[in-house]
């Protein structure tokens, strides 16, 4: 059994190497998930010289733990979202995440990155009646802006036939590799310290630069005062399964659960973190049986004939309100965290976002993802 996840498993590390001595940089990046990279990638293609300087090696935390799945909006159904934020901002954040899917396509075709992106749809799928009236009062508003959506009632399922699916370490180590293409550094193996709005220290040197951007997400507490709660995250993968078990990826029961099969055969099955709410909170990145019983219990179900080859846990950074930070805080350092388990949803965009207000661009989503909004 292995036990980590099935991501990181099938794909080697690149060789970036540790940053042993003093360096300065443009911009200073703390952090090479798809946060980090997002931020150096698009620094770059804008001119900048990018440093990232990773802990471990590039997309192994959360970037590398997740489903893969490219949806539009956050966990909460759009009619849920609503409620939580007002609709005028509540769809200024679906269209966010609608332009997050457009720069991975764009991006995925100009740097020939070959990540498993398909397109094949998403349902989401209601536990109880209270939720199945909220997925159709979604469905119903969201088509008025054009979504292509479609209730199945006999399931309580909306499907959005736009969202995507990717191989999310292939996609992190893609865009890696082309930020490097252009004038970013990259560093593993290199813990940072300490941060300031002109520079950072890691165990063995200093790096000086115009401004820094922290991208570690859960981890963010250990450099900046953000507003981040670590929370765990569980999954499983099969071996190859024959027939089509699931169309599409679905997110069910408000996000908590969660599945897809690969092109490969393969099942994927996350989430029932609802069901062991006090214990999935902090940073120890280890499977419970608790919540893998059930992830099997739900996988034999569906497939009793599945062979479950990993089972893996990945540590989320969860905001106050489930937006994202992305922005200046108010000692001057950046960051681009708080996905609150959808970094896939997010980060390619909040990525350009953030490069630029680096580089002093306004833009008009800014207040949206402002750190230290109320």
């Amino acid at each position: 059994m292995e036990m980590t996840s099935i991501w990181l498993d099938e794909i080697a590390a690149d060789n970036y190497p540790s940053l042993d001595n003093d360096a300065s940089a443009d911009v200073a990046i703390v952090g090479a998930g798809i946060a980090g990279i997002a931020t150096a990638y698009h620094l770059a293609r804008a001119g900048a010289k990018p440093i990232v300087v990773e802990a471990r090696t590039v997309a192994e935390a959360a970037s590398g733990r997740n489903a893969g799945f490219l949806l539009a909006g956050v966990a909460e159904n759009f009619a849920a979202a609503t409620e939580r934020y007002g609709e005028e901002r509540a769809l200024r954040v679906w269209r966010f995440t609608r332009h997050n899917q457009k720069l991975v396509r764009e991006v995925v075709a100009r740097e020939h990155i070959d990540c498993d992106l398909a397109w094949n749809g998403s349902a989401q799928l209601a536990g109880d009646d209270a939720e199945w009236a909220e997925v159709g009062t979604s469905a119903k508003r969201l088509e008025r802006e054009g979504v292509r959506v479609r209730l199945i009632p006999e399931e309580r399922a909306a499907i959005y036939e736009e969202d995507g699916e990717l191989h999310p370490v292939k996609y992190v180590r893609g865009l890696a590799r082309s930020a490097a293409r252009s004038a970013a550094r990259i560093f593993q193996g290199t813990h940072v310290t300490a941060v300031a709005p002109d520079g950072l220290r890691t165990q063995r040197g200093r790096v000086r630069s115009g401004a820094v951007v922290v991208c570690v997400n859960a981890y963010s507490q250990h450099l900046v005062a953000l507003r981040i709660r670590p929370v765990r995250g569980q999954m499983l993968a099969t071996a190859a399964v024959a027939r089509r078990v699931f169309d599409r990826p679905a997110y069910a029961n408000r996000g908590y659960r969660y599945w897809r099969q690969r092109a490969d055969g393969r099942l994927l099955i996350g989430g029932w973190r609802d069901t062991a709410v006090d214990d999935e909170v902090g940073e120890e990145e280890r499977t419970t049986a608790r919540v893998q019983e059930q992830l099997e219990g739900f996988l034999r179900e569906r497939a009793p004939e599945a062979a479950v080859t990993h089972r893996w846990a990945g540590i989320m950074g969860f905001s106050h309100d489930a937006l994202p930070y992305a922005g200046r805080l108010a000692g001057g350092v950046f960051v681009n965290a708080g996905f609150t388990g959808h970094g896939m949803a997010f980060a390619t965009a909040t990525g350009e976002l953030v490069a630029d207000l680096v580089r002093g661009a306004s833009r008009n989503e800014t207040d949206l993802f402002t750190p230290e909004r109320p």
